[in-house]
């Protein structure tokens, strides 16, 4: 078997198209004193273009097979090669200003971000690829079907937009979906927000997003609670904007 394999236990798609590989990179717009934390390098279809502009470079990749390739590839320039799970990373120790790239594995891109969120003190910015369907759901707008928990749970401390998008033929293999590549900006002035509180309301309203608010979130609001808050309880889940659902939690 060949060492370069993708493995599909770990949602392996090698991003083959240097295309696409240099209009990831470039939209990052390096400098070569950046401190870059690169998550799931593979085989460093993206690390090898990062490697000529940093002088900081840190890799984070779960595939021990990859983890000795990109040790022996990229040592003598000075890359650090981290094998691990980066949902167990520790981002704190890395530093501050931070800035975080990579092709994230479809199955868990999700709980990636969160991750990446939890520690979003340190960093600055990150451009991701992920599947089109994901960067739907975390850039999407109020009132819209893609619009849910993780997006407002994103949006309140991030600027997201989407770059462009990838198709399936520049991956090895070819997954069945289109990706996109979307930035994340940490935001100056986040509201301010009681974290545990507005995760109850977005995990409890999203799960009953067929419902009206006064229905769905009858545990924690009165009909009086919503007018209050000048939102209407017959509003869905998905209507509601950041703000008003930082203004929940709040409340």
């Amino acid at each position: 078997m060949s060492l370069q394999r993708p493995k599909s236990y770990l949602s392996q798609n090698f991003l083959k198209d240097e295309n696409f590989q240099l209009r990831i990179v470039s939209s990052g717009a390096y400098k070569k004193n950046d401190a870059v934390i690169e998550i799931g390098p593979g085989y460093g279809a993206i690390t090898k273009h990062l490697a000529e502009i940093l002088d900081s470079l840190s890799l984070i990749e779960l595939d021990q097979d990859a983890v000795g390739y990109l040790r022996d590839k990229f040592s003598a320039r000075g890359v650090r090669v981290v094998g691990a799970n980066v949902l167990d990373i520790n981002f704190g120790e890395f530093g501050h200003n931070l800035r975080v790239i990579g092709n994230l594995p479809y199955n868990i891109s999700s709980p990636i971000l969160m991750h990446i969120d939890k520690y979003r003190q340190h960093f600055s910015d990150a451009i991701f690829m992920l599947q089109r369907e994901v960067v739907d759901r975390v850039a999407a707008a109020p009132g819209t079907k893609a619009y849910g928990r993780i997006t407002v749970a994103l949006q309140i401390h991030w600027d997201i937009e989407r770059i462009f998008d990838v198709p399936p033929d520049a991956f090895r293999p070819a997954p069945k979906v289109w990706s996109s590549v979307m930035s994340m900006r940490r935001r100056k002035n986040p509201p301010l927000v009681d974290e545990t509180r507005l995760d109850q309301v977005l995990t409890t309203a999203f799960s009953k997003r067929r419902k009206t608010l006064r229905n769905a979130l009858k545990g924690f609001f009165t009909e009086e609670d919503l007018v209050k808050c000048s939102i209407d309880p017959q509003a869905r889940p998905e209507n509601l904007s950041i703000d008003q659902y930082v203004q929940l939690a709040n409340f």
